[in-house]
């Protein structure tokens, strides 16, 4: 048995470190197996219990069980020795020692960013999300997010509405895809990018588990952009992540008021670097705009009369329908067609709550 299969099997436990797993290789090449229980405490470090479900493991029905549902769900397993593992992980603390993986991880992928916020996101901060991700898809910069609900969802969408790629990272295994209205969105990505996950195929998603995903998503990346967070948000542990791996730290402002950018602040206050455009990113990093990209702040529609009036009011920000008819001075009989109309031809969109925002908000380059 290869030291590839037994560490594929060993990764259906939790809690053996790298250090413990140096020493079993060590003693696999030395010996052909595995120490028994006791030598697993004695001469690997694990602890008692542990030990005792590496002993009781039948390596063999493990490792056939993976390997069928991974020739089932067209995933390949690589582990950290093989060469198409992701190199920039094995630059991290801790790296993921098995990799299930959905798609292609490309050379090209290491000039990636990840974009992470808040699963509770609102219209303006999944519409930053999306142009955010398209705007950088189109220059040849691969979008690294957590397939979650809210921004994460938005970045992988835009990199693909784009074009472009886009790394996908679960906080479980393939058996149990959390969440799991995004399975599509996940198909998608495997044909654009990749989607990957440490766990096994039967690991359910749980809390403990998504602080090692998020460690994954900042180390395939060059920089972290936060997007909506709240001070406790999970987006943090990944902005913390990203330092202790020496990534840039980029953070979105927002409305002093809005709880959601309360941990965006936070973050620009501890010296993340203040996003406006996209260009703030690209300068730090040094990503080269590819040949003939000419991404610019696309054109207000042209519209005239009482819509114009009615755009000119509105921006990335929901506006009540009766703030709405004061700021442009129109009477709400009036004001209802004409937007009615303008939602129809795509220039805005009708949120709950009787409000309106325009369709677009721009994160290409404003300079």
């Amino acid at each position: 048995m290869t030291w590839k299969e037994i560490l594929i099997a060993l990764n259906t436990i939790d809690g053996i470190l790298p250090k413990q797993l140096d020493a079993l290789k060590a003693h696999h090449e030395k010996h052909g197996d595995l120490p028994s229980a006791e030598g697993l405490v004695r001469n690997a470090g694990l602890r008692p219990k542990a030990a005792r479900r590496v002993a009781d493991l039948d390596l063999a029905k493990v490792i056939r069980a993976e390997r069928e549902a991974a020739e089932k769900h067209q995933i390949r397993i690589v582990t950290i020795d093989d060469p198409d593992y992701p190199s920039p992980l094995r630059e991290i603390y801790s790296p993921p020692t098995v990799l299930y993986m959905r798609g292609d991880y490309r050379p090209e992928d290491r000039s990636a960013l990840a974009i992470v916020g808040s699963r509770q996101a609102d219209y303006r901060g999944k519409s930053l999300a999306r142009s955010l991700a398209m705007s950088l898809a189109k220059r040849g910069i691969t979008i690294v997010s957590g397939l979650a609900r809210g921004i994460d969802t938005q970045a992988h969408q835009g990199a693909i509405k784009a074009g472009g790629r886009t790394l996908g990272v679960l906080g479980s295994g393939f058996n149990h895809f959390y969440p799991a209205e995004n399975r599509d969105l996940s198909e998608r990505i495997a044909v654009q990018g990749c989607v990957l996950s440490e766990f096994p195929f039967d690991r359910p998603p749980a809390p403990r588990n998504f602080p090692r995903r998020n460690r994954i998503i900042s180390g395939l990346s060059r920089g972290v952009v936060v997007i909506q967070a709240t001070r406790r948000s999970g987006s943090l542990i990944t902005a913390r992540l990203a330092l202790e791996q020496g990534r840039e730290v980029f953070a979105l402002p927002g409305p002093p008021e809005s709880p959601l950018s309360r941990g965006c602040h936070a973050l620009i206050k501890q010296g993340a670097k203040l996003v406006e455009d996209v260009n703030d990113i690209l300068e730090e990093l040094f990503l080269p705009l590819q040949a003939g990209d000419t991404a610019s702040k696309p054109a207000p529609p042209k519209l005239t009369g009482l819509s114009a009036r009615l755009y000119a009011c509105l921006g990335a920000d929901p506006v009540q329908i009766d703030q709405l008819c004061q700021l442009s001075e129109t009477d709400p009989k009036d004001a209802l067609p004409t937007l009615l109309a303008m939602e129809i031809a795509g220039h805005i969109v009708r949120l709950p709550g009787q409000c309106f925002a325009r369709k677009h908000i721009n994160m290409g380059d404003n300079r």
